[in-house]
């Protein structure tokens, strides 16, 4: 009855096996097999994707390699970058300052450009009016005391003026009628001391008389800031001879190259103005307007004066330092304004047109300060710097520790290995030794059969036969070793083997006879539970069962 439960469990739980069997291949040939094929591309693509980057990146070597280069690549890079930035952000600053310095320059030029032309505009006005109550009326109806009174309460209309003077045209035979009607000989201005002097030094009644020329131009009205050139000839100086001439033949404003003002320490410039008998057509040709010329009359211009009050109207954060040059003569330009002292940077020049297209004027503008310190660009370019320098610091850290963390990971593996090579030896000993001494065993147990073919007693047989027991436990001992070794080798293979259970019992009772002898137990009772063959299982199982019962 036991052995027939016994084998319905064995034929149930195979039946169950084929059922779970059947539904699993029922299963993969659905669905199974794609999800299978799905599986082994993957399998497949992580392998080749792991070869290759342990045969070509994962090496140590080649990976120290391209993170260091891409660690001085990103650091020099970065150090381009930041000089690139100082030096945008420097370049502008340096264009916006000389934008600055243009629109200063510029505005300074046109406002001296502006006051210039307002005086200019007035002197020509008196010129008019000399036309026209002195050489347009008989007898004129302008003296000197009138010119001068007349121009001394004007003198705010031409703050840029230091004076004005009208000379009357002589020719030569009218030149002894004229002196005897002013009562003085006309003087010649090359005699007239250009340096700076003492008002009560100077004695106009000193100079000589002028030479004979074909005409000359006497001052005969004056200012009284300039007085003192009354009965000068100034067709008898070189450069004031030609812009005069020039004067009458365009019909313009002319301006002198600069000269030093008498009385003064300054430069300055006339500017001249013909005045003609009678009205002129716009295209009157430059010989009829030199016989219609009645006169000249002149404006003197203190440019020092002149640019300093300017400068005084026009106060800046910016200073800025001004020079006024003329440039007529491009390889020697005279300076009129200002000091040749080297400051800052290139000038900005600005052209000036004082109305005189023969005569060049510009306005050269620099600093007076240095150009500071770019401290904004300094510290954005650094600022730029230290944080690339930090990230590559933290790239570099990080490499570091994956490098250490990967090297770790490759000494761990490596000690795996060892470990699992040593367990695998281990293995092979202890299957070497068990089946080396399973050999002699195999004798043992042979010689102890032979002995039980010969004639002993009851006890030797006894004794003989436990022997034999013994051995046979041992060569299963051995067995169970081998079959350990197969386990971690993953070589396990189940079989199933008949035994009969009364002479496995029979044989542990035999071994264990001393313990058996102390416990009472039915030998009935095992003879009716165990009474036929049945199919081992293993020895542990068959322990298992002896305790059972013998518990």
């Amino acid at each position: 009855m036991s052995r027939c439960w016994f084998l319905s469990l064995i034929s149930l739980n195979s039946l169950s096996n084929g059922v779970i069997m059947t539904t699993k291949t029922g299963w993969l040939d659905d669905g199974g097999r794609i999800f299978m094929k799905l599986w082994d591309l993957i399998s497949e693509s992580g392998y080749k994707f792991h070869h290759h980057y342990s045969q070509y990146i994962g090496s140590r070597k080649v990976r120290k390699n391209w993170w260091r280069k891409l660690l001085w690549a990103w650091i020099g890079f970065w150090i381009a970058a930041s000089v690139w930035v100082f030096w945008y952000m420097n370049s502008q600053a340096y264009e916006k300052r000389k934008e600055t310095l243009a629109s200063m320059c510029d505005e300074r030029a046109r406002m001296l450009q502006d006051q210039f032309n307002v005086s200019m505009n007035h002197i020509q006005a008196m010129s008019v009016l000399i036309s026209t109550f002195h050489h347009g009326k008989n007898p004129s109806a302008i003296d000197q005391n009138t010119f001068a009174r007349y121009t001394e309460r004007t003198a705010f209309e031409r703050p840029l003026t230091s004076g004005v003077a009208y000379a009357v045209r002589v020719r030569h035979s009218e030149r002894e009628q004229f002196e005897n009607e002013q009562g003085w000989t006309i003087k010649r201005m090359d005699d007239v001391d250009q340096t700076p002097v003492h008002e009560d030094e100077y004695d106009p009644a000193g100079l000589e008389p002028s030479p004979v020329q074909e005409e000359y131009a006497p001052v005969i009205f004056a200012q009284d800031t300039v007085a003192h050139v009354i009965s000068v000839d100034v067709l008898s100086g070189k450069e004031d001879r030609e812009n005069v001439l020039r004067a009458r033949e365009l019909g313009k404003g002319v301006l002198t190259a600069p000269f030093p003002l008498l009385k003064t320490n300054r430069l300055g410039v006339i500017l001249t103005f013909a005045v003609y008998k009678r009205d002129l057509p716009p295209n009157v040709s430059p010989m009829e307007r030199i016989q219609a010329t009645a006169g000249y009359f002149g404006g003197v211009f203190d440019i020092e004066s002149l640019i300093e009050k300017l400068l005084q109207q026009l106060a800046s954060k910016q200073t800025i330092l001004v020079n006024v040059y003329d440039t007529t003569n491009i390889s020697d330009p005279i300076s009129m304004y200002g000091s040749n002292m080297s400051t800052d940077g290139q000038p900005h020049i600005s052209a000036l047109n004082f109305g005189d297209p023969f005569r060049r004027h510009e306005m050269h503008c620099r600093f007076k300060q240095k150009l500071p310190w770019p401290w904004i660009a300094i510290t954005t370019s650094i600022g730029i710097l230290v944080i690339a320098l930090l990230i590559g610091q933290i790239f570099h850290a990080t490499m570091n520790r994956i490098a250490k963390v990967e090297d770790g990971y490759h000494q761990m593996m490596e000690l795996k290995k060892r470990a699992e090579a040593a367990d695998v030896a281990k293995s092979q000993f202890l299957a070497t030794v068990s089946h080396e001494i399973r050999t002699p065993m195999n004798g043992v147990l042979g010689m102890l059969r032979m002995l039980l073919d010969t004639d002993l007693d009851e006890t030797q047989q006894e004794y003989v036969r436990t022997a034999r027991d013994s051995g046979k436990a041992l060569v299963s001992l051995m067995n169970e070793v081998l079959d350990q070794a197969k386990i971690e080798s993953g070589k396990l293979e189940l079989e199933a083997v008949c035994f009969d259970l009364r002479a496995i019992l029979d044989d542990v009772l035999s071994l264990f006879s001393g313990k058996s002898r102390g416990v009472k137990v039915s030998h009935l009772k095992l003879n009716h539970v165990y009474s036929s063959p049945s199919c081992k299982l293993g020895p542990r199982s068959q322990e298992h069962m002896v305790a059972q019962v013998l518990g």
